[in-house]
């Protein structure tokens, strides 16, 4: 991932030269400058300039530092400057094109602040490429989510094609990722979204609706002590959740504590959830029906008319003779003759034959065709039409034309084509009530996931989560060396002493060990809420050896049962000038003009864990160490002097 690293002040984030401890801005002392990464998309505005002109330097100086042309970038695109942010991105990728970063940056500032509904297809395109590259090498959810966004509003929305996943089926990728810090707000500030859909996807990912404390609630508290909550701390849960028990042994609480998804979950329903967004489902489609039901006749007319007009694979039989009985027939012609038997017998006999081959006529035309129509004449003249039966032989008398359709592939095509349109009519009503069956069970399924998890993070939030007193008196525990938890909890002075090989019995003075939860948010700014204050605890030992007093100092991320190496500084007595106790910790003054600090908890707090400290009940006796710093400073004045 590509990160800047850059040296800033911890108070005004004005960016520090490299070696200079002391903020030419404001004047504030730092033991170790902070080279935490930074994004110059969410630094504050009165000091976005600072950083222009220190990358701009940084170019000038080297303009292949990946580092300042990849925070350039960022900068002029927070500056809506996206002419140069691209310029500078372009340059970037061509040092950095392994970084998935600045691929995603790049993609970004195509945007230029547009609705992506109207920008060039081809531009999109371009965009497309990009994301894709990102996400290919890292599947970062603000890859995704702004690949989701292109999709739906630049395609999607416009009826255009695209290559690769769905919006909805992105959406339910990103479901899955780990939230980034302002990943939403960063493609809102950079990308005009107007459509529905795609904001009401932002809306979820962003947690909108969720109910933070007032103003009021908030002040005049000091770190999270004011949050109570008078349930307790669940050890165990069972699936359903219906069942809750708790930890009564200390070896069961300390083995349980350093369980990491339990102190995760502390932070994950610290919040009254927010309640689910529903999906709306879409209607049956009822006004394609009745068009279908409309538009099927009319298509098998038209099919009727056009195979009637080209008579492909149709028949005719017409100017037929009635089929009459041979008796009646003879006496209908030659009855009034008067005839002798032997004229009597020939003409019976001709007439036989006639009818005998107008039968065979007729049965030769049934075995070759499908009769279509027959019409009929009745001995008064009237006629009428018989559609699709064949006629019985009663009817014959009265049939003077039929019309069929051929026994032949010509018939049959004729056939298939006249009930085409019905086919084709009822399928398509099929696939489409289908299609929209299966949407509204997918969205039922995807509400009910929805509403089952919030019916949890509910429950967990009114039942099962911890008080946040219970999650202090935890790291109490942790950090404090006589603690009943103990071996299962950690001693952080007894770790960096055995890391440094430093002996706690060669001591010349009491070790000092100030702690204190970090108040600021994870861009450095002031913040009051529980997760930014209870998720990191910064400490402080001071040890005055023989000759030199050591400073450790690093912070510990309390949902991790890990410590990291402490960061060192050592200062012999011989350079130390004098030291100084005021309100923000102890100045120790130092040969050529420096000064190193030892840091007290801020707004004048107590440490958490303290040696024998301000709260009996958390005091861990210790003849070695203390938390209270003017014993500390006594012992390290009578140590410089005696030392000179």
């Amino acid at each position: 991932m590509a990160q800047l690293k850059v040296l800033k002040c911890r108070r005004c984030f004005y960016p520090l030269p490299e070696g200079v401890l002391k903020c030419p801005k404001c004047g504030m002392e730092h033991k170790v400058a902070d080279d935490a990464p930074i994004n110059p998309l969410l630094l504050p505005p009165d000091v976005t300039n600072d950083y222009v002109n220190y990358f701009k330097q940084k170019t000038e100086e080297n303009p292949k530092d990946t580092n300042a042309l990849f925070g350039m970038g960022l900068v002029y695109m927070g500056l809506k400057n996206y002419e140069l942010a691209q310029r500078n991105f372009k340059l970037a990728v061509d040092q950095m094109p392994l970084e998935p970063d600045v691929y995603y940056y790049f993609a970004l500032s195509l945007f230029e602040g547009h609705n992506p509904k109207h920008i060039n297809p081809k531009t999109a395109d371009r965009i497309e490429e990009w994301l894709h590259t990102a996400a290919n090498r890292q599947q970062k959810r603000k890859y995704l989510i702004l690949q989701m966004v292109l999709r739906q509003c630049a395609f999607v929305a416009n009826g255009l094609q695209f290559k690769g996943e769905s919006p909805m089926e992105l959406m339910d990728k990103v479901r899955t990722i780990a939230a980034e810090q302002d990943d939403v707000r960063e493609i809102r500030d950079h990308v005009k979204i107007t459509d529905k859909q795609a904001n009401e996807w932002l809306d979820e990912l962003q947690g909108k609706g969720r109910k933070k404390e007032s103003d009021n609630e908030r002040e005049n508290r000091y770190y999270a002590k004011q949050y109570e909550y008078t349930g307790r701390w669940p050890l165990h849960r069972t699936k359903d959740d219906s069942v809750l028990s708790y930890p009564d042994e200390p070896e069961k609480v300390g083995k349980w504590l350093l369980d990491e998804q339990t102190r995760a979950d502390f932070f994950n329903y610290l919040y009254v959830p927010d309640e689910p967004v529903k999906l709306s489902k879409p209607s049956l489609p009822f006004g394609f029906l009745l068009k279908r039901l409309i538009l099927i006749p009319v298509g098998m007319l038209i099919a009727i008319f056009i195979v009637t007009l080209t008579e492909f694979g149709l028949s005719e039989k017409e100017d037929l003779q009635p089929v009459q009985s041979v008796q009646a027939e003879y006496k209908e012609l030659y009855g009034k003759k008067g005839e002798g038997a032997a004229a009597r017998k020939k003409h019976i006999a001709e007439l036989r034959k006639d009818s005998i081959e107008r039968a065979q006529m007729d049965s030769t035309y049934f075995a070759d065709n499908y009769v279509f129509v027959s019409r009929m004449r009745d001995s008064e003249g009237n006629e009428r039409a018989q559609w699709f039966i064949p006629p019985t032989w009663e009817q014959r008398s009265e049939i003077y034309y039929y019309s069929g359709i051929e026994k032949t592939w010509k018939g049959l095509v004729a056939l298939l084509i006249v009930i085409l349109p019905l086919l084709i009519g009822i399928l398509r009503i099929i696939i489409r009530f289908a299609s929209v069956n299966r949407q509204r069970r997918q969205i039922d399924a995807e509400n009910q996931a929805r509403q089952d998890a919030y019916d949890h993070a509910l429950y967990m939030f009114n039942e099962g989560r911890p008080s946040i007193a219970d999650y202090v008196l935890f790291c109490k525990h942790y950090l404090s060396k006589e603690s009943p938890l103990l071996p299962y909890t950690a001693d952080p002075v007894s770790m960096a002493l055995q890391d440094n090989h430093i002996d706690e019995l060669d001591m010349k003075g009491k070790i000092l060990f100030m702690n204190y939860f970090d108040d600021v948010d994870n861009n450095g700014n002031p913040s009051r809420e529980p997760h930014d204050m209870l998720s990191r605890i910064y400490y402080v030992i001071a040890i005055p050896q023989a000759d030199k007093l050591t400073l450790l100092y690093n912070y510990w991320d309390t949902q991790s049962n890990h410590i990291d190496s402490c960061d060192a500084e050592s200062i012999y007595y011989k350079n130390i000038l004098g030291v100084t106790k005021k309100s923000d910790g102890i100045y120790i003054e130092k040969v050529g003009g420096k000064v190193s600090t030892i840091a007290f908890p801020p707004d004048g707090g107590p440490s958490i864990c303290a040696y024998q400290g301000e709260f009996p009940e958390y005091i861990t006796f210790s003849n070695t160490r203390t938390g209270n710093p003017q014993d500390f400073l006594d012992a390290l004045n009578a140590l410089v002097a005696a030392y000179k």
